[in-house]
């Protein structure tokens, strides 16, 4: 048998073709190859150093490597046409019966990796074994052990105490015995699972057998046994996990809590992965207090509609001794026309919307809700609706339909809700040729427009039906069982604007008519409409400089602004005292008001003005970024009349005001801000409106903050509707809360809250937490107290541990700090590996 010996130094530095037709692959790794039945006779061979080699697939007349058929880039590569490369220190063995790779020996086919201090292949066998140090790595997955043996073909294998990493989950451990089953199948045999560094084993999860399913993204064992600080806490008899982010069936972590209400909360959600575009989480919930209540919640997706159906029914409320219940239905329909770009809607589309939502009593948000703010709702809204942007000659316009019902719950007797008006139904159509800007000065405030006239106009029809069935107060002054209520708007405004200055006039009107029908029992007058114009002129002024006092103070270039305005509005009084309220509020008075023509919010009511706003605004602003790091505004009100209409009706006395605003903001350097705003009545001779507020957040997952809040609210002048004089009291509110959240140690932070209203002298809401992060795991904990809208106070324990990459326990109390604490930042995620990450 002849010998042949060749030194590395006579090939290639990188490739050393062998012109041997050898059987090599590995079906973990993607490692294959073919052999031939026309092979020659067996050649011995020995190499002192082979630096690298080429393994080539036989198929029998192979002599030329054609690397770019194989290797161009964006073609994916089967891996039984895949080249195999391999490296040692030395390289020994006789061709087509054994092979040896002896020293920092590696095979490399297809993106997989396989390493060994020794790597023997036998074709007979058809049994690639690794000797010293095995590591097999394919992707973002590898695996450790002393000695490993594969079948090629079979594309199996097994390990003898494999150390195994997941990098995609961030997960490891260690089992008694690997084997491959296929390509993608793992299976251990007593086996530990944990996101956990090795040096700091917090938790683990232990199974007789654990099997690992790349190509399904899954993990599914037996015998499951929870360790938290080696101590078991829970046992498991199957299971089976995700080892990705993609959606799968199964049980989802349970939420657990305690609540003063309800006592031991305890919820199992199951998860049911119904197709891409559907899926349905079933709740069951167990309350120590209350009994067994099934919930569900139902999504779907489609390219002309979604939505959301969701609901809760608990039988026989141990408390109560009644059946309660919920429902929501959410959902959006596009008819016709399609979708723009971002996800915005072309012209010319028709859309439909539904939100309904119920409850079975007044006291089931404040009973069952496991949010805080869901336990103040005090109304569900019953609303469907379409709407339509017409095209072609008429694609200004804009034709909207609804029908709206509500449901007003009364959780406190003593402090009876009205319910406002069902809109059965309410139809507007609009129209409106706004001019499109064109540009922009630094701040992005001022537009230059096209010239030319802008011209709105719009029509509104509704018709009101008395909620009899919520309302309790049906016998109150000036209500209607139904009504049909007509409105008319129009505007045409003269906008003159340019980076340095804008001037715009405008005239408008509108006309209101009623059809209206009292409830019984109740004295409301006929309804009256009225028909009003208005005329407003709104201008403004834009200074800048670059001020460069300030870069000392900001360490960057400034400019500094200085922005007068003058607002001045007309309308004539006409006496609405007899016109009857179905949808219309008072809209406050804030630096928005103080410059809109009708300090009304709804269509009922039209106030008679005859005032002159003047103010000013300097705003500091970064002069490489735009960024506004500081604004002051002044603004007072002059009335040359004092107003007349009323919310309520006609004002007997009334007295003319010249309140004077003032607002501040500023972010500095290392996110600290203050905020504050203020309402000074020279006729009261005090503030009306004070808020004041501050907050600290230098770094994420650190933040300080303080708030104060007073307003007094003087009496309301007599007024006159339907004969009956109208005169409520002074009503003031005194308000502090701060809040936070700040960390110990490098693990563990502290958050809280506390408001406190000083004219009832009591706490309104309180919430103590913590946050424990290691590197595995969170645990959160929280205590809130909470007053609610039915003056019941609220106690809820939450409690969460997160084993990271794996699975929770508890009721997760996220939302309750993001919604006490601003600024509050949960524990970051880790970091998903780069694709490089464990680039071999």
């Amino acid at each position: 048998m002849s010998h042949y010996r060749r030194r590395a130094g006579l090939c290639a530095p990188l490739f050393c073709e062998l012109t041997l037709r050898v059987l090599m692959g590995l079906a973990l790794l993607g490692l294959a190859a073919q052999s031939s039945a026309q092979a020659p006779p067996p050649l011995p061979l020995t190499s002192q150093s082979s630096v690298g080699s080429i393994l080539i697939p036989d198929r029998g007349d192979v002599t030329v490597l054609k690397l770019d058929d194989q290797l161009r880039v964006g073609q994916a590569i089967p891996d039984g046409k895949a080249l195999t490369f391999t490296s040692s220190d030395a390289i020994d063995g006789v061709v087509e019966r054994d092979m040896h790779l002896i020293g920092r020996a590696q095979m490399r086919r297809n993106g997989a990796v396989m390493k060994a201090d020794e790597i023997t292949y036998d074709p007979d066998s058809d049994v690639a074994t690794l000797n010293g140090h095995a590591e097999l790595i394919k992707g973002n997955t590898s695996f450790k052990g002393p000695n490993a043996r594969f079948n090629v073909d079979a594309r199996e294998g097994e390990m003898e105490l494999p150390n195994y990493e997941l990098r995609d989950t961030r997960a490891n451990g260690k089992a008694k015995k690997l084997t491959v089953q296929s390509a993608d199948v793992f299976v251990f045999d007593n086996a530990t699972y944990t996101t956990c560094n090795p040096e700091n084993l917090d938790w683990y999860f232990t199974a007789s057998k654990i099997e690992i399913d790349n190509e399904q993204k899954e993990m599914t064992g037996t015998n499951g046994v929870m360790h938290f600080f080696d101590v078991p806490i829970a046992y498991i008899p199957y299971f089976t996990v995700p080892t990705s982010g993609q959606r799968r069936s199964g049980l989802l972590a349970p939420v657990a809590g305690y609540n003063s209400n309800n006592g031991f909360d305890v919820t199992q959600p199951y998860y049911v992965n119904i197709a891409p575009n559907r899926d349905l989480t079933v709740l069951p919930r167990y309350m120590s207090q209350r009994g067994t209540q099934l919930g569900a919640s139902y999504r779907y997706l489609d390219p002309t509609y979604s939505g959301t159906l969701g609901g809760d029914f608990l039988p026989d409320d141990k408390k109560t001794s009644t059946n309660r219940w919920r429902y929501d239905w959410q959902q959006r329909q596009l008819f016709g026309g399609a979708m723009g770009p971002n996800g915005a809607l072309a012209p010319g589309a028709w859309t439909g919307y539904a939100n309904v939502a119920r409850v079975s009593d007044n006291l089931y948000p404040t009973d069952f809700s496991q949010s805080l703010a869901g336990a103040v709702t005090s109304q569900f809204r019953q609303e469907v609706g379409t709407n339509k942007q017409l095209t072609d000659s008429l694609s200004n316009w804009n034709v909207s339909a609804r029908a709206l019902t509500f449901q007003t719950l009364q959780p406190d007797p003593t402090n009876i809700v009205q319910s406002p008006y069902n809109i059965l139904p309410n139809v507007t159509a609009t129209y409106s040729n706004r001019l499109t800007p064109t540009a922009t000065d630094v701040s992005g405030k001022y537009l230059t427009l096209p010239s030319g006239p802008v011209t709105t106009f719009s029509t509104d029809y509704t018709r009101f039906a008395y909620n009899i069935g919520a309302n309790l107060a049906a016998t109150a002054p000036g209500v209607y069982s139904q009504a049909d209520r007509t409105i008319i708007k129009g505007a045409m405004a003269l906008p003159q604007v340019t980076p340095g200055y804008y001037i715009t006039p405008k005239v408008s009107f509108q006309a209101n008519t009623y059809n209206a029908t009292a409830f019984n029992n109740s004295t409301a007058a006929p309804a009256q409409g009225f028909v009003l114009p208005t005329f407003s002129l709104d201008s403004g002024v834009a200074y800048e400089r670059n001020a460069t006092e300030l870069k000392s103070f900001f360490g960057r270039d400034m400019l500094l602004t200085m922005e007068p305005r003058a607002f001045y509005v007309y309308t004539p009084y006409q006496n609405q005292t007899y016109t009857p309220i179905f949808d219309t509020a008072d809209g406050g008075f804030g630096l928005i008001q103080i410059f809109s023509e009708n300090n009304f919010v709804g269509g009922d009511r039209v106030a008679d003005n005859n005032k002159l706003t003047g103010g000013v605004t300097s705003r500091m602003i970064e002069a490489n970024t735009g960024t506004e790091r500081a604004s002051v505004t002044l603004a007072q009100r002059q009335d040359f009349t004092a107003q007349r209409v009323g919310l309520n009706g006609t004002v007997a006395n009334p007295t003319a005001y010249n309140d004077t605003l003032g607002a501040a903001s500023v972010r500095l350097l290392g996110n600290f801000s203050v905020d504050g705003f203020g309402d000074y009545n020279p006729t009261l001779n005090q503030f009306v409106q004070t808020t004041a507020g501050a907050s600290w957040r230098p770094t994420p997952g650190r933040s300080l903050n303080i708030g104060y809040r007073n307003v007094y609210t003087p009496p309301v002048q007599a007024s006159a509707q339907n004969n009956q004089a109208y005169t409520p009291g002074a009503t003031t509110t005194n308000q502090y809360n701060i809040s936070g959240q700040w960390p110990l140690t490098r693990e563990l932070s502290v958050l809280g809250r506390w408001g406190y209203d000083a004219l009832a002298g009591k706490t309104l809401n309180s919430l103590a937490a913590l946050e424990w992060t290691r590197d595995c795991w969170t645990f959160r904990g929280a205590y809130s107290q909470v007053v609610n809208t039915s003056q019941i106070m609220t106690t809820q324990v939450l409690f969460q541990v997160e084993f990271r990459g794996f699975a929770s326990a508890g009721s997760n109390p996220v939302d309750i700090m993001k919604l006490n604490v601003p600024g509050y930042m949960p524990t970051s995620k880790p970091i998903p590996p780069s694709t490089y990450e464990n680039y071999q």
